[in-house]
Parts: C-alpha cells; sequence; structure tokens
C-alpha cells in the first residue's frame, strides 16, 4: 500500500495524487473554485513540492463520519488524505533517506520549508476538509498594516515535527454543517484561548445549534443556521456572544469594530446577503455567513478586511465598495467586494459584492461589556479636546492651535490585566513629573482589577499620553471605569482639565448613557478627599511588614510583648520626665520607636533582645528607629532593620516624625534633634 507520494507543486500533480489515493472516479480537484484559490495562494507562496500522506485520520472528518456517514450505505470509510506543502524542492527519496537515517539537517530544512496542509475527505463533492495554510509574509510583520489572527498549529509527519501558523478553514459540508457553521468552526480556532484538540467538528456544532430550539429538529442533512442558532452553537462553547446590526452602519464604523476585535485577538462571524454583479446592477443571491480573521488599514487608500469563506478560501481579501442609491431593497451605502488574482496573480474584477447585515462578535465567557462603551466613551474625550481647541481659537489669536489638530488619537483593545502590567513594567517612564509617575506607576501596577479590561489607549502624534481601563466583566449599567493610567503628565492635563472643569463646576455628575461611560469617566476624575490613610502614608511612609522576628522576641510561639506607651496628643510631661531612666542614664540607654499604621507614636525600652516588632505585635507599621537622650539633647534616628530599611525618602520620613514628637512632647521641642541616615 502507499503510504506518501512526493511531486512538484503544479495543478495537475495535485489532481493525480488525489485521483491516485481515492481512484480515478475521485473528481477533478481543480473544477471547484476553492481549490482554485488555494492554488494560486500556495503559489504567491512560492510552493515547489507537494507529499501525499495518503492514510490520514482526521479528528473532526472522524466525528462527522460517527455522526452521519458511517450510517450511509457505500460510505467511503472514515479515512481521509493529507496533502503536505514546502516551499522547497522536495522528492521522494530526500524524505525516504531522512526518515532512515534520522538526518536532523534535512529535517530541518524540511520544517523551515513548511507552508501547511489541507485534508481531502472521501467525498465526492465537498472533499475539503481542514486546511492550514501559513499566512502571507507581509501579515502580521513590524511596520505593516496587514494584521490577522494566526496560531501555531503542530503537525506530525511520518516523526518529523512540523509547524504551520494559520487560522484553520475548510469548505462547507452540506450535508453535516450550513454556512454558518463553517463560519463557527473556523471562529473557534481563531480563538487564541481554545485548545485546538477541544474545539468541536461541524457535526457536534450543527448539533448543539440545532437542539432545544423551537421548529428544528436535530437531523443531517443541514441547509442553514439561523442567528438564534448560532447564538444557541456558541452558548454550547461557554462564550459570551454580542450581536451588533450592522446594516445601518458607516464603512468607517464598521472597520473600527473590526480593528478593535481583530487587534483584540476576537474573531467575528459577519452575516451577509451575497449579490451578483451584473451589468453594473446587483442581484440577490442568498444569505451566508463568514468568518472575519484580519484586516488591512490604509492612511490614503480604502482599507480591507480579510475572511474565511467556505465558497472561496481562507484570509481572502474584501475590499469596501459603494453602492449606488438606486440599488432597491439595499439599506447600506456600502459592501464588501471578495478580491480574487488570476493565474497571472493580478486581481480580478469583483463579481459578487457582500452586504453585511449582522455582526456576531464571540469572547470569553466573563466579557459581559461590549467594546463599544469604551469606542464612544474615547470618541466623547476626543470630540472634547476638539473642542476646546475651537474655543481657543476664537478667544485668541495668539494661540496657534492647527499645531494641535487631528493629532489626539486613540485606538481600542480587549486584553489581560497580566498583560497590561507586562507591557507597562518594561516600558520607560520619561516625563517631567518622573517621581509622580513612578509612584503612579507602583500604584496601578500593584492595584487590584478584573481579569478582562477594555482598555482605551490615547496617543498625541504617536506618543502614549493616558489610558482608560474598563472593567470587560462588568454591565452596561455598572460603573465600568477601573482605572486611568497617565504615561505622559503634561500632554494628559492638556486633554484631561478640560473634563475636571467640567467636575468642579458642577458637582452633579452625569450619568453613564446608553453608549458610553463617560459619566464614569468623570468620576473617576473627580479630585478626591485625602484620607486619613493617604495622608499617614506620605508624611511617615507607607505601611511596611517588620523583616523578620528574633528567637528572643517570641514565647511558645507567641509574640513577646514589650512594655509600650502610645501618644495620641500632646502632652504636659517633658521627655526628661516621661524617660526618667533614659534621661538618667549613664551609658545612654536606647529607647525604640515607630508611628504605627494609626498615626500612633508607639516608644518602648529596646531590652532581652525585644526590638520594634515587640511594640506593633508583629503587624505593619511605619517609620522606626531609635531615641536617645545624649550631650543634653534627645536625639532621635531611624535605626530599625525591621520597618526603615526600604523607604526611598527616608529622612524626610524621619524629620516628620520628628514634628511629631516636638508637637507631643511641646515642652521638649528645643532639646529634640534628629539624626539623619548616611547612605554607607
Amino acid at each position: 500500500m502507499i503510504t506518501y507520494l512526493m511531486s512538484n507543486f503544479t495543478k495537475e500533480g495535485l489532481s493525480n495524487l488525489v485521483k491516485e489515493c481515492f481512484g480515478t472516479n475521485f473528481p477533478d480537484i481543480f473544477k471547484k473554485k476553492q481549490i482554485d484559490y488555494i492554488y494560486r495562494y500556495l503559489n504567491d507562496l512560492n510552493a515547489k513540492s507537494v507529499l501525499l500522506e495518503s492514510q490520514y485520520v482526521d479528528k473532526d472528518y472522524l466525528e462527522d463520519f460517527n455522526h452521519y456517514y458511517v450510517k450511509c450505505f457505500g460510505n467511503n470509510g472514515f479515512m481521509s488524505a493529507r496533502l503536505h506543502f514546502f516551499s522547497e524542492k522536495i522528492d521522494h527519496q530526500i524524505i525516504t533517506n531522512c526518515l532512515a537515517d534520522g538526518d536532523q539537517k534535512v529535517a530541518q530544512n524540511i520544517k523551515d520549508a513548511y507552508l501547511g496542509f489541507v485534508v481531502i475527505k472521501p467525498l465526492s463533492k465537498t472533499f475539503i476538509g481542514k486546511t492550514c495554510l501559513k499566512t502571507y509574509p507581509p501579515i502580521n510583520k513590524e511596520g505593516t498594516n496587514k494584521y490577522c489572527l494566526e496560531r501555531d498549529y503542530e503537525v506530525d509527519l511520518f516523526g518529523i515535527p512540523l509547524k504551520v501558523t494559520s487560522v484553520a478553514f475548510q469548505e462547507q459540508d452540506k450535508v453535516i454543517s450550513a454556512c454558518a457553521t463553517t463560519a463557527i468552526w473556523s471562529s473557534l480556532h481563531a480563538m487564541h484561548w481554545k485548545n485546538v484538540k477541544e474545539i468541536r467538528s461541524c457535526s457536534e456544532i450543527t448539533t448543539n445549534a440545532l437542539n432545544h430550539i423551537n421548529g428544528s429538529n436535530n437531523s443531517f442533512p443541514n441547509r442553514e443556521l439561523s442567528n438564534k442558532q448560532i447564538l444557541r452553537a456558541l452558548d454550547f462553547e461557554k462564550l459570551k456572544h454580542h450581536t451588533i446590526d450592522v446594516s445601518t452602519y458607516k464603512k468607517e464604523d464598521f472597520f473600527n469594530v473590526i480593528k478593535i476585535h481583530i487587534d483584540s485577538k476576537v474573531p467575528l462571524i459577519l452575516g451577509i446577503d451575497v449579490y451578483a454583479r451584473e451589468n453594473d446592477s446587483l442581484r440577490l443571491l442568498d444569505g451566508h455567513a463568514v468568518t472575519i480573521v484580519g484586516y488591512k488599514s490604509s492612511e490614503s487608500g480604502e482599507p480591507s478586511v480579510y475572511v474565511h469563506d467556505d465558497r472561496l478560501g481562507p484570509y481572502a481579501r474584501a475590499k469596501f465598495f459603494e453602492i449606488q442609491s438606486n440599488e432597491i431593497g439595499i439599506k447600506s451605502t456600502w459592501g464588501l467586494a471578495l478580491q480574487e488574482k488570476g493565474d497571472d496573480a493580478k486581481w480580478k474584477e469583483p463579481h459578487e459584492i457582500l452586504i453585511a447585515n449582522s455582526l456576531i462578535i464571540p469572547t470569553q465567557h466573563k466579557v459581559r461589556l461590549p467594546s463599544s462603551f469604551a469606542y464612544e466613551t474615547g470618541k466623547i474625550i476626543v470630540s472634547e479636546y476638539d473642542d476646546m481647541l475651537t474655543e481657543l481659537d476664537e478667544e485668541s489669536s495668539e494661540v496657534n492651535v492647527e499645531k494641535y489638530r487631528n493629532k489626539l488619537k486613540f485606538n481600542v483593545e480587549l486584553t489581560e490585566i497580566s498583560k497590561i502590567r507586562q507591557e507597562l513594567f518594561y516600558q520607560n517612564t520619561i516625563s517631567e513629573d518622573f517621581e509622580s509617575l513612578r509612584k503612579d506607576r507602583v500604584k496601578f501596577l500593584t492595584g487590584s482589577y478584573a481579569r478582562y479590561q477594555w482598555v482605551t489607549s490615547f496617543s498625541f502624534e504617536s506618543e502614549p499620553i493616558f489610558k482608560i481601563l474598563f472593567d470587560a466583566t462588568d454591565i452596561p449599567q455598572g460603573n465600568a471605569v477601573s482605572a486611568v493610567f497617565i504615561q505622559n503628565t503634561k500632554l494628559a492635563n492638556l486633554v484631561l482639565d478640560r473634563h475636571i472643569k467640567f467636575i468642579l463646576a458642577d458637582s452633579r455628575l452625569p450619568d453613564d448613557d446608553e453608549k458610553s461611560f463617560y459619566g464614569s469617566f468623570l468620576k473617576y476624575l473627580k479630585p478626591t478627599v485625602e484620607t486619613l490613610s493617604a495622608y499617614l502614608d506620605q508624611q511617615y511612609g507607607e505601611l511596611r511588614a517588620p523583616k523578620y522576628i528574633k528567637d528572643t522576641e517570641m514565647l511558645n510561639g507567641n509574640i513577646i510583648g514589650s512594655s509600650v506607651k502610645r501618644y495620641y496628643n500632646s502632652i504636659e510631661k517633658t521627655l526628661d520626665e516621661e524617660f526618667s531612666e533614659a534621661y538618667n542614664s549613664i551609658d545612654g540607654q536606647s529607647l525604640i520607636w515607630t508611628i504605627s499604621d494609626e498615626g500612633v507614636l508607639l516608644i518602648g525600652a529596646e531590652e532581652g533582645g525585644k526590638g520594634h516588632p515587640t511594640l506593633t505585635g508583629f503587624k505593619p507599621s511605619r517609620i522606626a528607629g531609635e531615641l536617645k537622650f545624649t550631650n543634653n539633647m534627645w536625639v532621635i534616628n531611624s535605626k530599625s532593620g525591621r520597618y526603615s530599611t526600604d523607604y526611598s525618602n527616608t529622612n524626610e520620613l524621619l524629620t516628620n516624625a520628628a514634628e511629631k514628637f516636638k508637637d507631643i512632647f511641646r515642652n521638649s521641642r528645643d532639646r529634640i534633634k534628629v539624626e539623619c541616615y548616611k547612605p554607607s
């Protein structure tokens, strides 16, 4: 039995390889539109060789076979074939010698040349199964304007481990699936958080879509799925889904929705009406569904989107197309024209126009909030910025506002808080207000947030200035703004000061409308009254846990308490009277002190190996040190190995603590001295 065959990459060679596997009665594969597309796609990738793996068990087809085909009389069995493609000339002898000798160098050359695979199912018409082909080289490269979803697929070719980066495609099996089913299947493959091995087959997706829906029955063949059935299939996948009617969207708004979600690594299922283009008019053919997997942005020309269309192929480019106002029954002023190449590698004139009607956005099940709220909030902020420039232009001729126009941009992306933190951690902070930003950075990085966040990032001439985080797990009726992180104080103030003035001018903040969280954004910016905790952090240092505890400070597993005095306010006694033993000590006996979490001054004696943690009961505290009477002065320092060693402004905190000493022991003010910390 033939296990594999090699051939040069040609149309005729491909067809003959498949016929060799399934018999001469198998149809000519190049009479199919999809194969024609795949051939040209691979030709653009400079394919040179093709290998036929004649006996291959495909998980997806095996499931479909078990669900339906096994019961068909005269079925062709459950075995499929698989075609592998390479960008180098590889012949049968090279493969045989590599397998026989275990030649790692040759194996590496095979790996480097790998372009992907196409599964051929033993079906007479819809035989194109799981297809994973390498994305075009310009896609997803830094500095390009083309971005597509992709993931790694591990491939075992006779023990040689291969890898292709792609999103799986297959044509619609008109028996066990509809076009919507294959669109769902491809969208599941495009979800980076999904395990490929756990993605259901098309027959399982169809079964799940039909179950529990009134008026449907769980049977094959299946021609089409309704939107309700598509959503039911996504429910089975434990996905959250948002549905948008895009029939009246402007093309700019439609493209922005696509860009937001593709940038967020979220595929989209687009419901369309397919129109044939005939003599400059459009004729309705049928409803259809495709998977949007990428986009091409353009500063000067029309943007495009990339789709997996089971009628054509993977990563098919669709450019925007203007619809004439006299087209009857079409509400939209634009459509998408699928672009195909000819054998000369030039683009053909589009013969079909896709009119978008619905957009289904499947996300992780915890993502309750759609992207529109973050996007609309960003639009309001930019609009207010433009209004501010207009007002400045009207008020003064001395300010050249034109150099500030059209410079404020924003983008929206769904991401996990761990990724946000990591990006900010590795980002350099360059600003005039460096120290303030450092504190804000630590505060943000150590804060608590929901896992999924919609992030609206603002920039001024590509300079990042601030980010607004919206809790994507919140609900539209919630208060979703979870953080505003400043990256450039000067530019951020230029934008945000106008909104802060709104807050100060009117104490009543607006509620969020049905489209944005602008009200929540203003509430977040509203200046807060300083709390006691924040004041104590600034004056005496943020709380620190004691670094360690000594054996002499423990007894039977418990902290040994010291004789500690607590001071809440000013007292009449002098330090001499309050601590007469230290005052009268010949050797300058030391006392120890600390400022507690509540701002209370704690003072006690350091004796028997008992130090600062015994003053607090081993609880967190603030700046701490020693108190000594020497040379007729009470001297305080910050010598505490447990509490004071890791403040960046130790001397500033010590000076503030000395003022607290002077306020409490007011009759000893003139005899209290600070011994500042000197770095070694």
